[in-house]
């Protein structure tokens, strides 16, 4: 017996001519013609040295070694079946990681767009906060990840870099006519390590508020609405927030947006570069950050 397997074809035609009990009935159900069934079945018999069916008057029958082959490839086909029924799926699923408010207030508007321009796509979106992408804990696609970037293992698509700049409501802004005036509301924190205030007032070379008072939440998303209900000053990337601008949800009290030295990056394992509901969703995000 070889140790190599037979060609699929042929054991196509086997499993065909063994359940409709003849070559004629076989090359009907395959599309193909008579003669050619009868050579792969021939080609299969050399393969394993024994005849696989018994020709009679009445029409085909197995032998004992057709009997014996038969379930087991019937099972490997079922199996090879149910395998490429649980892959064709995900073949136009992608799952994707974003930061919670990327996700909530940059990708969700654009989702639309996103079904329009890939309707052949799903997109499933989880949000996560992190410093660093983890390919490890998570079935996800890929991830956009917020940080310096240089991370092992991974393809960095670059997005977009950080700048950072003060929101409030509204409502806010006739008593926010100069930097100073800051120090007369709460500064809303969207991290508790203080950076982003700190880096900003360093950057615009003003001496006050102390960029470590305020109110300290542990995303951003919750410093965001605390800024649209008045509580005090949020600082982010406005780009993030364009519909909330627009619509008037949120404002700018100051012009100045400083370089926060980090980016938003779209990384994801290198040997998935090649999949191509990757590369598509790639060549979407990045000429959505890219416009206008």
């Amino acid at each position: 017996m070889p140790s190599e397997l037979p060609p699929l074809y042929a054991l196509q035609a086997f499993v065909a001519a063994a359940q409709l009990g003849s070559f004629t009935r076989a090359a009907a159900a395959l599309h193909l013609t008579q003669s050619a069934v009868s050579r792969q079945i021939q080609l299969l018999e050399e393969f394993y040295g024994c005849p696989l069916f018994i020709r009679q008057a009445k029409g085909l029958v197995l032998s004992a070694e057709g009997t014996q082959l038969l379930p087991a490839v019937q099972e490997a086909f079922k199996t090879l079946k149910q395998a490429t029924a649980s892959l064709a799926p995900a073949r136009g699923v992608l799952t994707l990681q974003l930061p919670p408010t990327l996700a909530s207030r940059w990708f969700l508007p654009r989702l639309p767009q996103l079904r329009q321009a890939l309707p052949d796509l799903e997109v499933r979106i989880a949000t996560h906060w992190s410093d660093a992408p983890d390919f490890s804990r998570s079935g996800v696609d890929a991830i956009v990840a917020h940080g310096l970037g240089g991370w092992p293992h991974l393809v960095e698509v670059p997005l977009m870099q950080e700048r950072l700049t003060p929101l409030c409501t509204p409502a806010l802004l006739p008593q926010l006519q100069n930097i100073g005036d800051l120090a007369k509301f709460q500064l809303l924190h969207p991290d508790p390590r203080l950076r982003e205030w700190a880096l900003w007032l360093k950057g615009v070379g003003a001496d006050v508020p102390d960029p470590a008072q305020g109110q300290v939440f542990d995303t951003l998303d919750m410093a965001l609405s605390a800024a649209t209900r008045g509580q005090g000053v949020a600082i982010a990337d406005p780009a993030l927030l364009r519909e909330s601008l627009d619509d008037g949800v949120l404002a700018m009290p100051f012009h100045q947006q400083i370089p926060s030295g980090r980016s938003y990056f779209l990384t994801y394992p290198a040997q998935r570069a090649e999949q191509g509901k990757l590369k598509a969703f790639q060549a979407w995000l990045l000429a959505q950050f890219q416009a206008p």
